[in-house]
């Protein structure tokens, strides 16, 4: 019998998937509408504040300065909470290292997003996804999902573009109050624009990862 250390074959092997997402060959709308907000994990309560004399830092500068302003973030967020819905759905998940750009108070709207997808198994990524779509072909209409980090692209384009309903929280700057509120997300551009904006790359459980706000292509 041999000595020494075996690996046991059902042993947790993490893999870790880098996800970026920078605006750039999509125009994202910024006026009023179902399609505005980009995408962006900080709601507009993430802001920094004082209270009873203690100073809580968040990501954000301010509070949305307008209801539409405030409708915007919550749709981004909206958006950022459908992608992460569609890559847990895949296999147990964690989403680490989120980094986002473009992005300094509640009235800006983020132009790149960054973040880590660690998944503890990830042997059945790929066909989920297949399977899921009903096809081994991409949203974007040509690419063919044969790996985990293009399986991982898909449902991140995917769910930056799903229609969704829900209500939700939303700041109204003009009067300085939170309301409850049914909010419509629309694709903000098409699927080939955001696929094209978009890059995945399975990375090494070793690499550092910055933390850079200014700018989250990274």
């Amino acid at each position: 019998m041999p000595s020494g250390f075996v690996q046991d074959s059902n042993q947790l092997s993490p893999n870790l998937y880098r996800v970026v997402w920078v605006a750039s060959t999509g125009t994202y709308a910024t006026a009023d509408g179902n399609d505005n907000g980009a995408i962006t994990p900080n709601a507009a309560d993430n802001v920094t504040n004082t209270y009873s004399g203690t100073t809580f830092t968040g990501k954000l500068s301010a509070l949305p300065t307008t209801l539409a302003k405030g409708k915007a973030r919550a749709r981004g967020n909206m958006r950022f909470r459908n992608v992460v819905a569609r890559l847990s759905n895949l296999a147990d998940c964690q989403i680490i290292d989120v980094e986002v750009g473009g992005e300094t108070d509640g009235d800006s709207q983020a132009t790149s997003l960054a973040f880590t997808v660690r998944y503890e198994r990830d042997a059945g990524v790929v066909s989920a996804v297949t399977n899921a779509n009903g096809s081994t072909t991409a949203v974007d209409g040509s690419t063919t999902v044969n790996t985990v980090a293009l399986a991982v692209k898909d449902q991140f384009v995917r769910g930056f573009r799903d229609a969704t309903t829900a209500n939700v929280r939303v700041y109204n700057g003009a009067t300085g109050t939170d309301n409850m509120l049914s909010i419509t997300v629309a694709a903000p551009d098409t699927a080939a624009d955001i696929w094209a904006d978009t890059t995945v790359t399975r990375i090494d459980g070793t690499e550092v990862v910055t933390t850079d706000e200014a700018s989250a292509a990274e």
